[in-house]
Order: C-alpha cells, then structure tokens, then sequence
C-alpha cells in the first residue's frame, strides 16, 4: 500500500458512525459488529461500489471506557472480519483507533496503554491492513496509542488529529496548535499523518494548505466532515452534501493529497463524488505532463 501511494491518490471511505446510525437505534454503533454485522458488511459494500479503495473498520468507540462489560479485543477483532468479508482485490481496511473520551489529567489516563492494547490486537488479529488512529484532540493520547500500535503489530501505522479553526489559528478541542501536532506526528514516525472530522470541506482546504507546507515528505490522509449539522424533523442535516464538494476535492488533489475520504456525515454518495475527482485531475495532470 505505502508504495502504492508513491504513484496514487487513494479513496477513503466516509463516515462509519453517523451513517450506522441512520440504520439503528444502537447508541454505540460498535455494537452492530455483534448484534447487526449485516447492516456494517452492507455499508462497507456501499462505500467499495462507490469506488473507495480504503474502507474503515466498525470500532472507532472499541474501548473500555466507552463500552463497559464487552470483550473489546473480540469487538475489534470482529469488526476486522466483517470488513474482510467485502474486501476486494486491490482494497485495503484501515482498522479504526478513537480517543477513549479521557482526558490526559483523569485518574483513568494512565490504562490507556492496556485499553489501546486490546482494541489494537483485536484489529491486527482480525486482518487489517493499517491501524488508524484517528481524531485525536490530545498528543499525549496519541503518542500512546501509536506506540501500543507499533508494540503490538508490523503493520503501516495512520494518525489523524481534529482540528478547528480558531482566532488563534487551528487548534485540536484540547488545545493542541497545528504546528506542534504536525511535529510531533512526524517525530512519531506514523507512515500517514494528517487530519480528519473539522467543520468541513472548505475549512479543510485551509488546514491542508498549512498541513501540506509543514509535513515535509510524509503521506497525508484527510478525511472531512460534511460540515457541521442541523437537526430539522429530528434528522440532522449536513450543510455539505454531495454536489457541493468538488471544487473542494480538486483543491485536495492538486495539493498533493495521497489519501482522500470522509468523516461525520458523509456517505458513500460523497465518496462517488471523490472518487469520480480524483480520477479526472490525476488524468488531467498526466495529460498535462505529456
């Protein structure tokens, strides 16, 4: 994969959660790995057909602290096997690692290792092709979590903070800046940096202009949100749909993105739409190049 991507743009997949929550009542839609694995085998179909090389695995919340009295290395080992069994030639699976809801100064902080532990097993153990340890808002959790995951397994590591733009530039929603969380990704050694979820595609193209600038030679994986909600009629309504995200999705390309998807929000329409982008401007710049 990571040689791939010396030559390739890759398709991610979009949101996992918020669209497992459109199908079910399930407050932690980690759980439909085991009462409903139909219903996520059916979303990571949708997101292969609509043309997503990487799809992401159902245990982004697989953690002691958000789901009590649940065996979180079987969770996370199944959520792997779910995806494997729609995994085509030439597709990967990103095996999804969330913040655990702790912060660094709670008394429960210092068990992240062990709970990042289980989870990440679990995922290696299923077949993964990648961890992702995504939206992290605290270095601190995030230097824990790759170094339980470059412990535990061999396999090409991802890591994602969740920024927002404030008066004081961007910033995670613990405090960390852009700049220190791009270094300390790069010190980590992560094969993959970058930066997932936000407040959507046009904030994102922002963030990536300063991220592509400090991030050197690394691969860069963003993942947007479809900007942030409404609800109207108790559905919440994503002010970025589909239609609205292709100029957004060029800039991506001509950036120099290597990975490119989705977060809360989006859906597999949205990643047809990417993928239809990056194909048209990486065959537009070829054709430039001739």
């Amino acid at each position: 994969m990571l040689e791939l991507l010396k030559s390739k743009i890759l398709v991610s997949d979009g949101a996992i959660g918020t669209e497992l929550l459109k199908l079910s009542n399930e407050k932690n839609p980690e759980i439909l790995n085991l009462k409903k694995p139909h219903l996520v085998e059916r979303l990571h179909a949708n997101y292969i057909n609509a043309g997503a090389d990487i799809i992401t695995t159902n245990s982004f919340g697989a953690n002691p602290v958000r789901l009590k009295d649940i065996n979180i290395y079987e969770l996370a080992k199944t959520s792997a096997q779910i995806a494997q069994k729609v995994k085509t030639e030439n597709k990967f699976i990103f095996g999804s690692v969330g913040p655990t809801g702790l912060k660094p100064n709670d008394k429960k902080f210092k068990n992240i290792d062990a709970y990042f532990s289980e989870q990440i097993c679990g995922l290696n153990d299923g077949g993964v092709d990648a961890i992702l340890i995504e939206t992290m808002i605290f270095i601190e959790e995030m230097k824990i979590a790759y170094k339980v995951a470059r412990t535990e397994t061999k396999l090409p590591i991802a890591v994602t903070m969740s920024f927002h733009l404030t008066k004081n530039g961007f910033q995670t929603y613990g405090g960390a800046d852009l700049k220190s969380s791009i270094k300390a990704m790069l010190n980590l050694g992560a094969e993959i940096i970058g930066a997932n979820c936000g407040n959507g595609f046009s904030e994102m193209t922002i963030l990536v202009e300063k991220l592509k600038l400090d991030a050197k030679e690394a691969f860069i994986m963003i993942k947007p949100s479809a900007g942030i909600p409404k609800r109207i009629n108790n559905d919440l309504i994503y002010p970025d749909a589909p239609d609205k995200i292709s100029k957004f999705v060029e800039k991506f390309v001509n950036l120099g993105i290597n990975i490119i998807g989705g977060c809360c929000g989006t859906t597999p329409e949205h990643i047809k739409v990417i993928r239809e982008i990056v194909d048209k401007t990486t065959q537009k710049q070829k054709a430039w190049a001739q």
